[in-house]
């Protein structure tokens, strides 16, 4: 079973990039827990690096996936400083697994920021601490621009950082070669299977999900908080708490 150890940028006393009445760290940590939820569904273990809005430094994201031995880390972020669009990094002398790796992640969320209009900024190389001190192939993902009110305006609707989650998660389970956790039942995204959108509509609030197998997908945690009620994760006991 191949682990995946996703870090949400950022955190605690460190926002991150802040304007247009958004902070970096809740929209990474967002995106973070879409996509473990969608990976959850694969014959994976999925680690975040954060599961709250915590201090965290640098060097103990990359100690954790280290410590746990993972096949890959994917740093999620949002940029900054005057731009559009998507661009991905790997470590300066990252090796050819990696760059292939990240060609995989990378084409799959070009695809989707294509499709609703932003520009692919292609596919970079960078001396970032958490890439450099991983011992696995790691990809940095720098999701739009929080200083461009066209990025912003997108970046806060939950259905849009739901189809980045989704394209993701596509990209991770197909550059690694994920296996459905329950195939025989077809109750998991797969790759090569039809997946069509869908909005579930719950109280009057559109939440975005997709079909597959004849069978419609929606976030647990935008279900529930729609309705009223709060959602926990249990990250040892791989539990959901509604109440």
């Amino acid at each position: 079973m191949k682990r995946i150890v996703i870090d949400p940028g950022h955190g605690g006393r460190d926002p991150g990039a802040v304007t247009n009445g958004l902070q970096e760290k809740d929209l990474t940590l967002d995106i973070a827990r879409r996509t473990r939820d969608i990976l959850n569904a694969y014959q994976a273990e999925v680690r975040l690096t954060r599961d709250d809005d915590i201090d965290l430094d640098l060097s103990p994201r990359a100690d954790m996936a280290n410590s746990l031995n993972a096949d890959y880390f994917c740093s999620i972020h949002v940029n900054a400083g005057g731009g559009t669009g998507f661009e991905s990094y790997v470590y300066t002398l990252a090796g050819d697994k990696s760059q292939a790796l990240r060609g995989i992640v990378h084409d799959q969320l070009s695809e989707f920021y294509r499709s609703v209009g932003f520009p692919d900024r292609g596919k970079k190389k960078a001396n970032f601490a958490v890439l450099r001190q991983t011992n696995m192939p790691a990809v940095l993902l720098e999701n739009l621009f929080i200083d461009r009110k066209e990025d912003a305006a997108k970046l806060a609707e939950p259905s849009f950082r739901q189809g980045i989650a989704e394209a993701i998660a596509a990209g991770l389970a197909r550059a690694l070669e994920l296996q459905p956790a329950a195939e025989s039942a077809g109750v998991a995204l797969n790759t090569t299977c039809t997946v069509e959108k869908v909005t579930v509509l719950v109280r009057g609030k559109n939440i975005q999900g997709f079909i597959t197998n004849d069978r419609t997908y929606a976030p647990v945690r935008d279900i529930a908080e729609a309705l009223g009620y709060r959602v926990t994760w249990y990250e040892k006991d791989k539990i959901v708490y509604i109440q």
